[in-house]
């Protein structure tokens, strides 16, 4: 796959720019969007839940806008994941002059969206820093790690991407499997609560999303000013470049039948 990527390095940039601007051809705007979009958001977030629920992260807390923060932080990561799993649905069917060109390679179609979504959930940081440094006057130390963080997501991303996309060809309803499965997923991950909140009992589902652990390490280096955890590390990289191998091992299994059904 890296080999394939550095040999089309040059289209690869053309179809992430192509399908960024897609998303906002026509609007007055533009690509602004992609920042007003979060800022309204996390100016909803704050105001919600810091003035009219009170909603408080941590139960020992008066911090009120650390709910908000929080909240915003985990969705930023998750919502990476969650827009190339539904887009990945139609990913193929929506490419199809693509199929029919033999030297195209369409392994890189999930890259492309991962590379788009990766664009607005570095957006989503970037005001989620701004705001952090506007309410509370500092900069956590740990930004620096802010990319290594990263690195879990893309790759979980893309081969999540690689799967969902080769699937979808011969299954037409794994859209609607995906969007439940999406949903789902995003309330066993630590995006509405903190991870110490859940009970014993139930931790170990939480636990078995890959999930969990990086939005864990974004809001350690981006929130809490702390090193990336280890373990948690460790586990999300393993469990990111399994699924990785998973999709790119059905991707090329089945492209060769693309042309056939769609």
């Amino acid at each position: 796959m890296l080999k394939t990527l550095y040999t089309n390095s040059y289209l690869l940039r053309k179809l992430v720019k192509k399908d960024i601007r897609q998303r906002y051809q026509g609007s007055v705007l533009g690509v602004l969007w992609s920042m007003l979009v979060p800022v309204f958001m996390l100016a909803i977030y704050t105001f919600i839940f810091s003035e009219v629920f009170q909603a408080k992260w941590n139960m020992d807390t008066t911090d009120t806008y650390q709910f908000a923060l929080m909240l915003f932080c985990g969705l930023s990561a998750f919502n990476l994941l969650g827009e190339v799993m539904n887009r990945s649905t139609t990913l193929v069917a929506s490419h199809a002059n693509y199929v029919k060109k033999v030297i195209f390679p369409l392994e890189i179609l999930p890259v492309v969206l991962t590379l788009s979504a990766l664009f607005h959930c570095v957006v989503s940081y970037g005001i989620l820093i701004a705001a952090k440094c506007i309410l509370y006057r500092s900069i956590s130390p740990t930004l620096y790690l802010f990319l290594p963080a990263m690195v879990p997501l893309v790759v979980l991303a893309v081969g999540t991407g690689l799967f969902i996309a080769a699937i979808s060809v011969y299954l037409k309803d794994v859209g609607n499997v995906i969007s439940v499965i999406v949903t789902v997923l995003m309330y066993i991950s630590p995006v509405f609560f903190p991870l110490d909140a859940v009970p014993q009992d139930f931790r170990v589902i939480c636990e078995m999303n890959p999930m969990t652990y990086m939005i864990e390490n974004f809001r350690n280096v981006v929130l809490y000013g702390k090193a990336i955890d280890l373990p948690f590390f460790a586990v999300s990289c393993a469990a990111a470049f399994a699924v990785y191998l998973i999709g790119y091992m059905v991707f090329m299994r089945t492209k060769e039948g693309f042309a056939d059904v769609i």
